[in-house]
């Protein structure tokens, strides 16, 4: 009960009652704060020598000493914190040594961002260093422990404003690259960064020079200039460019020049994936952007081919595509082999003579990482033999080991190539499978023989296999093999030999060995099992003779076994016993007329050899060849079975 003498109720002296503890609690809070803050800028640094040296032993796996760490003043909040004396030894596997030995390091550390793992310093001074890097031939690195990858993510910027260098010696040995150099290494508020190193790439002599903008009180994530040059008789390399901040490795634009003796000496220094070839002399312009390269030009030479492109190579996961385009105003496709590689090739030629079927490598187990797609375009094909292709186009496209190479069109001295072909190399030997069209190609070139027989040519030809190279595929491949001809002619005395028509054949190399007759139909319609081309048929219709082929085409080793006979389209007085024979190879094919060798031209002298045999036989002396192909019909269905050959 209230009184008039306390007319307070008893709730309002609560808040008084808890204002004192909580006012005490709040100051303490402050002092502590204060206390914090104080201790933050006045943190006795030497305290954590034994912390960094163990952290970075366990980064690096190998043993860190550091002899001391100081900082300059009593008090700062970004101190300059100094380590004399710092040693990291080489990891076991990249022998004896030290990776890197400094006399003293003075950084600038903001002791809050070092207390919350956000260290990244804005000054740095070297003096007294030897940094030795090493990488082995497995592309293991001192300075990428357990082959630790750059990270995917590129919001960081550089922090560098303020670095400077001096007394440094830095060492490279890079067993992968076949580079090892070694020189000083200067950053200066005058001159900027200089690197000026020499020693051996590829075993030959080299030197490797490193130039850059000062890095002294500089906006860090302003446009840093920057240039390389490798020098050596393997590879003469350079790039100059700029990066997106001071010393950012990541981001960056450069035009770049190389000259060698082969495109495998540029890849030792890119690990690109390339292969030998011809000299080279190259230029473009390349961007960087994290994982990314954009090659936004390149053109140059390799041998005697001439070429301009771009591409962009995308890292995604463990995964790289790419996408890029070729255009070339000559190429010769002898410069993708260095002069190791011709030798073999004219070693293997020598060996086992001339191919049509190139034993061009389709195994792709080394692309499972590669996905992409390159178009290419070429104006003229050169060959040092000569050759009856033109130019060429089409679209490579490759995804998860399997490779399609499409839209491809070659244009021939007469005529045209239009392809597919496809290699699925997922598991086992690589698949192989092509389909190819021909128009306009001229007979007399397939054959060899122009004296002999000519005309215009389609064809159509449907294989697979499987084996590490085209022609191992095709060696135990399937499918179909046709060519067609509807108009051409026949030289007239080889007609009646197709006829088997002895005394046409006598009077014609006689009067007029030169003459010729109409080619009307030509099916050649090959059928393929396991390697084996069986003709499924062969048959050709001449103005004045049918004939019909038998034999086979052997693709391991190319080679050639069919004979060609037939019947006169008018009466023959004395018929002829030996058949037409086509023998050899697919790139040197074979032709015997009336049993007269196929290096023989046909003549009134060679055709009288066979009137003994073929008189003999008419008179039942002899027998009758069983190689002929048996009888050939008067005429056959030229439309149905050009379409047949065709489809």
């Amino acid at each position: 009960m209230t009184t008039p003498s306390d007319p307070t109720p008893p709730s309002a002296h609560r808040p008084q009652r808890w204002r004192r503890p909580a006012l005490a609690i709040g100051a303490a809070l402050l002092v502590a704060i204060g206390v914090v803050v104080l201790a933050l800028g006045a943190f006795p640094v030497g305290l954590l020598r034994g912390v960094v040296e163990n952290r970075v032993s366990a980064a690096l796996h190998t043993k860190v000493e550091i002899g001391s760490v100081t900082r300059d003043g009593l008090f700062s909040y970004t101190p300059v914190v100094a380590l004399r004396d710092v040693r990291i030894a080489q990891p076991a596997w990249a022998g004896q040594g030290d990776f890197v030995r400094v006399s003293t390091v003075r950084v600038r550390v903001p002791m809050l961002a070092l207390l919350t793992g956000r260290f990244r310093p804005d000054r740095v001074a070297i003096d007294g260093a030897r940094i030795a890097f090493v990488r082995d031939a497995s592309g293991r690195a001192n300075w990428q422990p357990d082959g630790a990858k750059s990270k995917q993510g590129g919001t960081s910027r550089p922090s560098l404003s303020d670095l400077s260098v001096t007394n440094t010696q830095i060492v490279l040995r890079d067993a992968k690259r076949q580079l090892i150099v070694a020189g000083p290494l200067t950053v200066d508020a005058t001159q900027g960064l200089r690197l000026s190193a020499k020693g051996s790439f590829r075993e030959t002599p080299a030197t490797l020079a490193l130039t850059g903008g000062r890095i002294a009180g500089i906006d860090p994530t302003a446009p840093y200039p920057f240039a390389v040059k490798l020098s050596s008789s393997a590879l003469d390399f350079s790039a100059q460019g700029t990066a997106q901040g001071v010393l950012d490795t990541r981001h960056f634009t450069a035009t770049i020049r190389a000259q060698a003796p082969t495109l495998k000496n540029l890849d030792y220094l890119i690990e690109a994936g390339l292969f030998g070839t011809q000299p080279i002399d190259l230029n473009g312009t390349i961007r960087h952007d994290v994982r990314d390269w954009y090659v936004d030009r390149l053109a140059g030479t390799i041998g005697r081919s001439r070429f301009a492109g771009r591409a962009t190579v995308h890292k995604y996961g463990i995964r790289t595509a790419i996408d890029a385009r070729i255009h070339a105003s000559q190429f010769d496709f002898d410069d993708l082999a260095d002069s190791q590689g011709r030798a073999e090739s004219a070693a293997r030629l020598a060996r086992i003579g001339p191919r049509v079927i190139p034993p061009t490598r389709i195994d792709l187990s080394k692309l499972w990482k590669t996905d992409g797609t390159i178009r290419f375009a070429a104006d003229r094909l050169l060959s040092k033999d000569g050759t009856v292709f033109q130019s060429l186009s089409g679209t490579l496209n490759l995804d998860n080991r399997r490779l399609t190479v499409s839209d491809v069109v070659a244009t021939l001295a007469n005529g045209r190539m239009t392809c597919t072909l496809r290699v699925d190399h997922r598991s086992g030997l690589p698949k192989l499978a092509i389909d190819m069209r021909l128009a306009g190609l001229r007979l007399e070139r397939l054959v060899g023989k122009p004296d002999m027989l000519g005309g215009e040519v389609r064809g159509h030809i449907v294989l697979s296999g499987q084996g590490e190279t085209v022609r191992d595929a095709l060696a135990h491949g399937s499918g179909k093999a046709a060519i067609v001809a509807t108009q051409g002619h026949v030289q007239r005395m080889i007609a009646d030999v197709l006829g088997q028509s002895l005394s046409g054949a006598i009077a014609h190399a006689i009067g007029g060995p030169s003459d010729t007759v109409p080619l009307q139909c030509l099916v050649a319609d090959f059928r393929g099992t396991n390697g084996v081309l069986v003709p499924r048929p062969l048959e050709i219709d001449t103005g004045s003779s049918v004939g019909r082929g038998a034999g086979r085409i052997v693709l391991d080793g190319e080679r050639i076994d069919l004979t060609l006979a037939g019947t006169t389209k008018s009466r023959a007085l004395l018929r002829i016993t030996d058949p037409i024979r086509i023998g050899g190879t697919l790139s040197e094919p074979s032709i015997a007329v009336a049993g007269i060798g196929a290096k023989d031209k046909p003549s009134a002298g060679g055709v009288l050899k066979v009137l003994g045999r073929s008189i003999g036989q008419a008179l039942g002396l002899t027998k009758t060849d069983p190689s002929a192909g048996g009888a050939a019909p008067q005429s056959f269905a030229c439309a149905p079975a050009v379409a047949a050959a065709l489809r």
